[in-house]
């Protein structure tokens, strides 16, 4: 990598220290070639498979790259659901390199147009709130959970005796999560057809039960004191790392349904008061929204990996990481301190307004002006804002299309 090249991304405005890629880190001067979700490359197993005929002739293949796109759209006239402005439109799905290392996170789906195979994922997406950014010229769709957990989605056309399908291919970039796992098999089982598990909770940790709060209330206030001096003593390091790490620290901390609601309430109340070093740090997160949308440089090929070009947006995964907590505080401590709610709410409502293009960040953000509603100096303009929230989230985020109908009901209330 050139040195020059690292002097002018430090200069784009990035905190010193912070690594120009989080995602990436690795040998810089190296070009990318393996995943990272899976320990070992093998060929998946794509059983069961067909009994092959005698002659490779009678397969029915599919020639996708001299079909038009209105052509495809026609014989899926009537299938798996309607496409919307957010659906995997395919035009093409490229032939599986021949010595592509695929994941285990890989299936194999026969007998398939590739208008129907992106559909059905696609529904997998929205169902499961999966931020998605399609790329229909790569047959690729970049993927964002609620967890933070970023992960790409590739189409391939079989090669010799697997050229009557396609094959799907899940690969995890950064990020870790408890129900990835999940989610991947709700996509791979989903692209194949097949029934999928109803969505339950993300979290998978015991409930807290009331009598527990009983055993903190003595050591409340130093516990919540002595967690934010930690969480402070990491947020003065600089780099990517460090500000990731002290975030995770603090947000299990202001959630209720992972530590008792006393507990909580305690940080979240010492999070909230002035002058609190944390709180300002987080604050400031959510306040200074610096999403910006990249412009590509260079043209890429239909196999190539374009995310060495992508802007670096680890800054819109600290700020998502904040909005979670601020969520989280506001609902425990029940309201929104009036010493940041005019500096906060501009930026809430600009994610709002921009849920068409980071529907993970407008409802978190919906999530926390939840809290404004009831006190708000103009509930017509939070009325807008939901709807716009709410017309992204029924496109192409279930949770978004759900948390902006239960705010846009409460607001009613106070507009009556």
């Amino acid at each position: 990598m050139n040195s020059n090249n690292e002097d002018d991304k430090e200069r784009t405005g990035y905190p010193r220290g912070m690594p120009v890629k989080p995602k990436f880190i690795m040998d810089e001067d190296a070009e990318e070639v393996t995943r990272k979700i899976a320990p070992t490359m093998i060929m998946p197993s794509l059983r069961p498979l067909p009994t092959m005929p005698t002659s490779m002739s009678s397969l029915p293949t599919y020639n996708y790259s001299s079909m038009k796109s209105s052509t495809l759209q026609k014989q899926h006239h009537g299938s798996d659901s309607k496409a919307t402005q957010f659906s995997w439109k395919l035009s093409f799905i490229p032939v599986l390199p021949e010595f592509h290392p695929l994941e285990r996170t890989a299936a194999f789906v026969p007998n398939i147009m590739p208008v129907q195979i992106a559909s059905r994922i696609s529904n997998v997406l929205r169902e499961r709130s999966i931020e998605a950014q399609y790329e229909n010229g790569k047959a690729k769709v970049k993927c964002t959970t609620a967890e933070g957990v970023d992960f790409r989605i590739r189409l391939y056309r079989g090669r010799g005796r697997y050229n009557h399908g396609i094959i799907v291919e899940v690969q995890r970039r950064f990020g870790t999560s408890f129900v990835f796992h999940n989610d991947t098999q709700a996509i791979l089982n989903g692209a194949k057809g097949k029934a999928i598990a109803p969505l339950t909770s993300r979290s998978i940790l015991p409930e807290v039960l009331d009598e527990d709060d009983e055993d903190y209330e003595g050591n409340l206030v130093p516990s919540a004191e002595s967690s934010l001096a930690m969480v402070a003593k990491l947020m003065k390091l600089s780099g990517f790392d460090s500000q990731l790490l002290a975030l995770k620290m603090l947000s299990p901390l202001v959630d209720s349904e992972r530590l008792s609601l006393s507990t909580a309430r305690a940080v979240a109340s010492s999070l909230f008061e002035q002058h609190c070093e944390v709180g300002e740090k987080v604050f400031n997160y959510v306040i200074n929204n610096s999403n910006k949308s990249s412009t590509r440089t260079t043209k890429c090929g239909i196999l190539d990996d374009d995310d060495s070009d992508d802007d670096c947006d680890a800054s819109n995964i600290l700020r998502n990481t904040c909005l979670s907590i601020l969520a989280n505080a506001t609902k425990v401590y029940g309201k929104v301190p009036e010493f940041i709610r005019e500096a906060l709410r501009p930026a809430l409502l600009r994610d709002l307004h921009d849920a068409d293009k980071h529907p993970n960040t407008a409802f978190l953000s919906t999530k926390c002006l939840e809290y404004f509603i009831q006190e708000d100096h103009d509930n017509r303009e939070l009325k807008i804002a939901f709807q716009v929230a709410y017309e992204a989230g029924q496109a192409r985020h279930a949770n978004l299309m759900n948390q902006s109908q239960k705010c846009m009901v409460f607001n009613d209330a106070y507009l009556r």
